[in-house]
């Protein structure tokens, strides 16, 4: 009886999380339908010159605007983590803000092409929303940092010689951003994957990888920069080869 009792509690665990991940999926589909609609009205003015004009002053505004929101919501994450409160709510409002910030900031120098841009996004967020739900957290962590920087030498195989100062920006970020995952990880180990009273990642959790991880990544990267050409084109299934690679790995571990 009781066991029968445990598995029933795992079913509904499971059949909830798989609703959480269906309605995270359908959530990026709208995503994507809403960077299409963007498209269609910005570039194409289907609505007349006068919205599209309207649209162009709100993304000049908003590269500005969004990045403090952007800080805003992280401290209002970080302030209601800490107070032991949930922080779905800042965390989901903090994500559309930063979503209509990359919006406004490749539409607003990109044009046409920074939305080409933005509609891959959607379909990789699908996939990290897959990784979440079904692996354990440091597959999801290093899923993004291996895929950023598998954006980032598509980036620059499509698009650095028409817009090379706008590339080396996105990867000198990228850099920065490794560096910093590569430190929270080390601060991560020493507190038992707690940052001050918020709980990042599991007790046993194992930062070797996301170590390596942010290695191979800055490497692809770093050659991308220096060399380019084709060995970007290589460089490509690398970094998708070590996504493969942690898959199996965490596939492994969950049986």
């Amino acid at each position: 009886m009781f066991e029968k009792g445990k598995r029933e509690q795992r079913r509904s665990q499971e059949d909830t999380t798989f609703n959480k991940m269906l309605l995270w999926l359908a959530g990026a589909v709208v995503v994507e339908l809403l960077i299409l609609l963007v498209k269609q009205v910005y570039v194409d003015a289907w609505l007349g010159f006068g919205v599209a004009y309207a649209l162009l002053v709100f993304f000049e505004v908003f590269r500005f605007a969004g990045a403090a929101l952007v800080v805003a919501g992280v401290v209002w994450a970080v302030l209601w983590g800490r107070s032991g409160r949930s922080v779905a709510l800042p965390l989901g409002c903090t994500a559309g803000v930063a979503l209509l910030w990359l919006v406004a900031l490749f539409t607003y120098y990109l044009t046409e092409v920074g939305l080409s841009i933005m509609m891959v996004l959607p379909a990789a967020g699908a996939v990290l929303i897959v990784i979440y739900f079904l692996y354990q957290r440091a597959f999801f962590y290093n899923a993004i940092l291996a895929g950023g920087g598998l954006v980032a030498v598509w980036m620059y195989r499509q698009y650095y010689w028409e817009h090379p100062t706008l590339i080396r920006v996105s990867f000198i970020a990228g850099f920065l951003v490794l560096a910093a995952a590569a430190v929270l990880s080390f601060v991560l180990r020493g507190n038992d994957g707690k940052l001050g009273g918020l709980r990042v990642m599991p007790p046993d959790s194992n930062y070797f990888i996301t170590w390596i991880t942010c290695v191979v990544t800055a490497a692809a990267m770093a050659v991308t920069l220096a060399v380019g050409g084709t060995v970007a084109f290589y460089l490509l299934f690398v970094l998708a080869g070590w996504l493969f690679v942690q898959a199996v790995f965490f596939t492994v571990k969950l049986m």
